[in-house]
């Protein structure tokens, strides 16, 4: 008797998840890049529009996150949660997740930042759960 039940590689899930989540990210109005950014500065997963540098992105993303947040931490802020770079072009921000990653996103100049904020700080809840899931896996 075989059985028609597949395993899933919990690796393979927790990707697409991601993959996923990062695809309705892309659907706010002004957004030109998503990515997950891990400890070392490197993308572990990205959507974009147009070309972009995905080295740059990353390298970037936790050089001015660190920064931020030894700048925090000289004011007495002890925790940082989002780091919102404004450019003449749009915006970056980035905000930790877990286990050294973290979330950024790349806007043109008219997206609604407030709108954009608001969206990333929902994401964060189900991205930190979807890692809680997947390491006790």
């Amino acid at each position: 008797m075989s059985s028609n039940i597949k395993s899933i590689d919990p690796r393979k899930a927790l990707s697409l998840e991601i993959d996923f989540i990062l695809h309705n990210l892309m659907r706010i109005q002004g957004v030109s890049a998503v990515a997950m950014v891990d400890i070392d500065g490197l993308i572990t997963h990205i959507r974009h529009n147009s070309e972009v540098n995905t080295d740059a992105i990353g390298a970037s993303v936790q050089v001015v996150f660190g920064a931020a947040t030894k700048a925090a931490l000289h004011v007495g802020h002890h925790v940082t949660n989002m780091v919102i770079c404004e450019n003449a072009e749009g915006y970056i921000l980035s905000t930790p997740i877990d286990a050294g990653f973290m979330l950024a996103m790349v806007t043109e100049r008219d997206a609604l930042l407030g709108k954009v904020r608001f969206e990333l700080k929902e994401t964060i809840p189900v991205l930190k759960k979807l890692f809680a899931n997947y390491l006790l896996k």
